[in-house]
């Protein structure tokens, strides 16, 4: 997994500030849906222009057509015009993909800053570690997994806490001498455990 920039720095009234860097958490996935998105404009903007130019080049033909007196001049300057708007439509579609690669940044940090919270939280539980995952934030997408892995959290948090309960009253009744009923909840909780594996 590639290296996560430092969390940025809270303003005095609780936002971050944030970085172009913050913006890329997880460069790889970023950047590979930033370039689909890319592709697709690419090729819209380039149908768009060659139609565009195709209309423009038909739109001088029938004004040369139409003045057959003016001959090559008008002809000359008709292409020198289209020239010029070609090249204002590829610095109008340039600007456009120049946003769209933007904005694809920002929609992708959505994604990637839940999904890098998201797996962090597993690892911690993988490696045993149940503290309360931190909350999305509501513009984020994948809330609503995130939403649920919390809940999951707090479902195995719970459950940790009766069973060290459970664990607790043996080790007392142990001390008591009270052997059987120590034994009874720790083959409860065994059998908890067992159908929980299955």
């Amino acid at each position: 997994m590639e290296p996560v920039a430092a969390a940025p720095a809270p303003f005095a009234d609780g936002r971050g500030r944030r970085k172009l860097r913050n913006y890329l958490l997880n460069a790889p996935l970023q950047l590979r849906l930033a370039s689909y998105l890319i592709g697709v404009g690419v090729a819209l903007s380039l149908g768009l222009g060659f139609l565009l130019f195709r209309a423009y080049q038909e739109t001088s033909r029938v004004i040369a057509l139409s003045d057959p007196d003016a001959g090559d001049s008008i002809a000359l300057a008709l292409a020198g015009e289209d020239r010029s708007r070609i090249v204002v439509i590829g610095i109008v579609l340039g600007g456009v993909l120049i946003c769209l690669l933007g904005s694809a940044v920002v929609v992708s940090h959505r994604i990637a800053g839940p999904a890098f919270a998201i797996s962090r939280t597993c690892r911690q539980v993988g490696e045993g570690h149940l503290a309360t995952p931190r909350p999305l934030r509501p513009r984020d997408l994948l809330v609503e997994l995130g939403n649920d892995v919390a809940a999951m959290v707090e479902a195995l948090r719970g459950r940790e806490s009766r069973e060290r309960e459970t664990i607790l009253s043996a080790a007392s009744a142990l001390r008591e001498g009270k052997g059987a009923e120590a034994a009874d909840a720790l083959e409860r909780l065994a059998r908890e455990k067992g159908e929980r594996l299955q």
